[in-house]
């Protein structure tokens, strides 16, 4: 290829850089007077471009994490840069600048940092060698910087993972994502580590230490006498010490397979509860918002970070979380974890929490009894000198298990910080091999990524000190600088790496900072936040049940009243998916005939939850999610079939016909390449599945475990009923209907608890004396309120009296059908009635009205529309003439029949009512001598009554 022209001399900044780009390959062009240097555009670390860098005494610093490398050798020059730049040879020729991506630049090229690349060699009379305990980050750091101080001896490598030293900085970031390389975060590769004479003791740790011997003994046995001992073990996540933390389901981050752990869990999850607001938490509730997921993350703490930062920063970083989705609950504990219906309860402080997973991220409890059976002094951590010594001789101490030399803020502290890894390790390093020389200090620096923003912080600050803001609050080029008597402690920067470069002389400097020159302001206590709300009346910082109790107050009437936002509401019906749905209830999802060979299935409903409903081979009924657990794809597309298993049709994951997962393509990769993790265990991964119980050849599913059995959850009474439907007898599928309705999905249930409506409204009722006032008639409500079943028995309307034809406007006289046989009826059950609607809590319709037979299936889609669908059927024994009979019936009172068209358009006229003209309040004050429940009368509304008391207990409505 040779020699390529790529820009004009002119048009390079002299001192500074340029990205252009060659055949795809990102070039930086780095100017220095008449001479131009090349090298690959990307930074090795973070893949951040360098042509947004700082270039300085011909050394480029990535934008991102400040790594520094030497522009003509490409050498890596400090952390977190572990791997030099590509270089290539440059020239200037009649003022072009030409660049040969095939040569590499002739530079004099500096030694590595394993010796000009060199393996170690070890003499035959090896020297006493240097045994690390942990192989985190900082045994890494002090491993190269040890090396290239001159230390020759031989190096063990102690690590409790199996995994060489990797950083951990990606692990609530990228790791949680579904791109991640574990080996893109790897500090020493194999090939470093023999280059660089290291013996790696991987899953083992140091149990022992005999200081004065100088002996370490491994957990496996082993003793290797030590010249030197570096403690780097890092620490633990903290747990939270309340009944229910190791629960499957709630995660603590610490290691990469926490971390794969924690990806798998939000790959399947809806909803997600991150306990703890510091750094880990918000990483934790960004990663789960870039997935789309429900997020509430709960501080005990009046704010975030507040034993850290000051309060007005702390709130920064909350207002960012909120400003992405994140519902975050301010001086709530949690108590304890239970498993629940699939999910997981948190009891708090303030109210419950449910969700699929629980983060937790409160913190790291050092690792120091190893040093402190050493003899080490321990206070909080491992304390140590600028070089890493310990109290005891030849031990030294880096990491998150060591305290910083030097106080920070008045007193010791530990800084669990990449940067501080990375240069406490390599102090250690340079003093284990001799090397004594006093650094200069760096200000503490520390960076997260979170919801799209890098935010770096160079400094220490005070929780009590000053807040500056320059630029626009949580958005991207906000600078916030902490102030202790005008002086700068530390600068956050959101997503402005060169505010943190211009930090350094900020932080160095003696004068008072001046808010006008950098065009920033102080902040106020509570700036930013909403008017304060008196908690006795909106306590928004409350938990959502607490909030939920404290908008939704019942009118002081009591049952006869009922409110609009009942009907109407969005909060209140995600409320009814959550408590009602997905409560604790037997929702109907088919009637067996519908699945009745090995391999049959049908889609279903629990709610507005699509479910599917499938016999396995074994003859079993299984009820379970209709999403994939790989992306959340609905799988099952075909409204019902027979099938030997179920594929995605979106990555071909496919499941048996009980919901298990048993094929993963590729899961092993290609080649040993990619794949899911070796630990991936299919049984992990399956689909949610729902509790199944049957009755009578009809199925119900349930997503709460330990529900009481079908018949306890009737009652006898509407048990009863339902058996005289079912009464035993196989039932035969003749077929479907389905429409929408638009109106709330209880007022159907109103609509069947109220007779009274039916005498007025329903003509063919009336006329026909399926439903007269005066019949033999019964509205029964089960105890319990949720149940009812309207019954009547057929009356003979020609000896119907004036006056109460004159009250029911419904009736018509002299109206005839002209096939009389619509209105046979065949006494075939053993009940009194020849009309009875059965409404089951809280998704089913069990119709009967004379022959006619159907379940009707109530789909919610929102607060102001839900789906019926009708199944009827018949019986197996049913001649020819009985079935057309149950058809002609079906047809006359079906959806499109007499009654199923005037409750249709009444349940509409009543929500476009209440959406047309808001906020006000339903009367059901019939029947008053009867508060709630069972009436023997048409004209009354009790049963609606108690469907609303049960209704409020199961919402939590006072």
């Amino acid at each position: 290829m040779g020699f390529r022209k790529v820009a004009e001399l002119d048009a390079l900044r002299d001192g500074g850089v340029t990205g252009v780009e060659v055949d795809g390959v990102p070039i930086a062009l780095f100017r220095m007077g008449n001479e131009v240097h090349a090298t690959h555009g990307i930074c090795t670390h973070a893949l951040a471009f360098l042509k947004d860098g700082y270039v300085e005494d011909g050394t480029i610093e990535c934008p991102l994490h400040q790594g520094v490398f030497d522009i003509r050798t490409g050498r890596a020059l400090c952390a977190p840069l572990t791997r030099d730049l590509a270089t290539y040879a440059a020239k200037v020729e009649g003022g072009a600048v030409l660049v040969d991506l095939e040569s590499a630049s002739e530079s004099p090229a500096a030694e590595s940092e394993a010796d000009a690349g060199q393996v170690i060699e070890i003499t035959s009379v090896e020297p006493l060698p240097l045994v690390i305990a942990g192989a985190g980050q900082a045994a890494a750091a002090a491993i190269r910087a040890a090396r290239v101080a001159g230390f020759s001896a031989p190096i063990h490598l102690v690590g409790a993972e199996p995994h060489l030293p990797y950083e951990r900085p990606p692990l609530s970031k990228e790791a949680l994502g579904d791109t991640f390389d574990p080996a893109s975060a790897c500090r020493l590769p194999p090939a470093d580590l023999a280059a660089l004479g290291v013996t790696f003791h991987p899953g083992v740790r140091v149990t022992a230490v005999d200081a004065a011997a100088r002996v370490a003994t491994l957990s496996d046995g082993a003793e290797i006498p030590y010249a030197a001992l570096l403690i780097a073990t890092g620490g633990t996540a903290r747990r939270l010490g309340v009944p229910g933390h190791d629960l499957p389901g709630v995660h603590h981050l610490r290691t990469l397979e926490d971390a794969q752990s924690i990806a798998s869990s939000l790959a399947s999850a809806r909803t997600v509860a991150v306990v703890g607001g510091g750094f880990i938490g918000l990483e934790l509730a960004s990663a789960a918002r870039a997935r789309g997921l429900k997020v509430v993350l709960l501080e005990r703490e009046g704010e975030l970070m507040s034993r850290l930062l000051p309060p007005g920063l702390g709130a920064a970083f909350r207002r960012l979380a909120q400003a992405n989705g994140v519902e975050v609950r301010r001086d709530v504990a949690v108590e304890a974890i239970t498993a629940r219906d699939g999910a997981l309860a948190l009891t708090t402080t303030a109210g419950e929490v449910v969700a699929d997973t629980v983060l937790v991220g409160v913190g790291l409890v050092p690792e120091t009894e190893l040093a402190a059976l050493a003899g080490c002094e321990v206070a909080g951590g491992i304390v140590v000198d600028a070089a890493g010594r310990t109290s005891v001789e030849g031990i030294w101490a880096a990491g998150d298990c060591a305290l910083h030399h030097a106080p920070l803020n008045g007193r010791r502290g530990r800084l669990e910080s990449w940067q501080n890894a990375e240069e406490q390790g390599a102090a250690a390093g340079r003093s284990i091999a001799g090397d004594d020389t006093i650094r200069a200090e760096k200000a503490p620096w520390f960076w997260t990524d979170q919801f799209g923003l890098n935010i770096q912080m160079l400094g220490v600050p005070g929780t009590s000190d000053d807040v500056a803001l320059s630029g626009t609050d949580g958005a991207a080029g906000a600078v916030y600088r902490t102030l202790a008597d005008g002086r700068v402690t530390a600068v956050i920067a959101f997503s402005d790496a060169a505010a943190i470069r211009a930090a350094r002389a900020e932080l160095a400097s003696d004068t008072p900072f001046d808010l006008a020159a950098h065009g920033a302001r102080l902040l106020a206590p509570g700036e930013f936040e909403p008017t304060p709300i008196d908690p006795e009346e909106d306590d928004m910082s409350a938990s959502p049940d607490v909030q939920f109790a404290k908008k939704y107050v019942w009118p002081q009437e009591g049952l006869s009243i009922i409110p609009d936002w009942v009907y109407t509401d969005e909060t209140v019906y995600q409320r009814e998916v959550e408590r009602i749905f997905h409560g604790r209830t037997w929702n109907f999802v088919a009637l067996e005939c519908e699945i009745e060979n090995p391999g049959d299935f049908i889609r279903s409903n629990v709610g507005p939850t699509p479910v599917v409903v499938a016999r396995a081979e074994d003859g079993t009924i299984h009820v379970f999610e209709n999403r994939c657990a790989h992306r959340a794809a609905e799988f099952c597309r075909d409204l019902s079939g027979n099938a030997k298993e179920f594929v995605c049709p979106y990555h071909q994951w496919s499941y048996d016909l009980k919901g298990n997962l048993v094929g993963v393509p590729f899961r092993r990769g290609v080649d040993g390449k990619g794949g899911m993790p070796k630990d991936f265990k299919p049984a992990d991964h399956g689909l949610k599945q729902l509790n199944v119980t049957t009755h009578r050849g009809v199925v119900f599913a349930s997503y709460a475990d330990g529900m009481e059995s079908f018949p306890d959850y009737l009652g006898p009474e509407v048990l009863r009923e339902f058996e005289a439907t079912f009464d035993g007898r196989k039932p035969k599928l003749l077929g479907h209907y389905r429409h929408s309705l638009p109106g709330n999905w209880k007022l159907y249930h109103e609509n069947l608890k109220d007779p009274y409506h039916a005498t007025l409204l329903h003509t063919f009722l009336v006329t026909f004396g399926l439903l007269v006032a005066g019949n033999k008639s019964l509205m029964l409500a089960d105890p319990s309120g949720r149940h009812g079943v309207m019954a009547s028995a057929k009356s003979d309307t020609t000896h119907i009296d004036a006056d109460k034809k004159k009250e029911m406007r419904a009736y018509k006289e002299g109206m005839t059908l002209e096939e009389p046989r619509f209105m046979d009826f065949i006494d075939e059950f053993d009940s009194p009635w020849s009309v009875t609607m059965a409404t089951i809590w809280p998704n089913l319709i069990v119709q009967r009205e004379m022959n006619t037979l159907g379940i009707r299936h109530i789909v919610p889609t929102g607060p102001n529309e839900f789906i019926m669908k009708w199944t009827m059927f018949g019986f197996e024994g049913d001649d020819e003439e009985m079935t057309r009979h149950r058809l002609r019936q079906g047809n006359l009172m079906g959806p499109a029949g007499f009654l199923g068209l005037e409750d249709n358009e009444a349940i509409k006229f009543v929500q476009d009512g209440m959406l047309g003209v808001p906020g006000g309040e339903h009367l059901v004050k019939l029947d008053p001598g009867t508060e709630a429940g069972t009436a023997d009368t048409l004209i009354s509304e009790a049963a609606i009554r108690a469907m609303y008391r049960h209704w409020r207990d199961a919402m939590g409505i006072a």
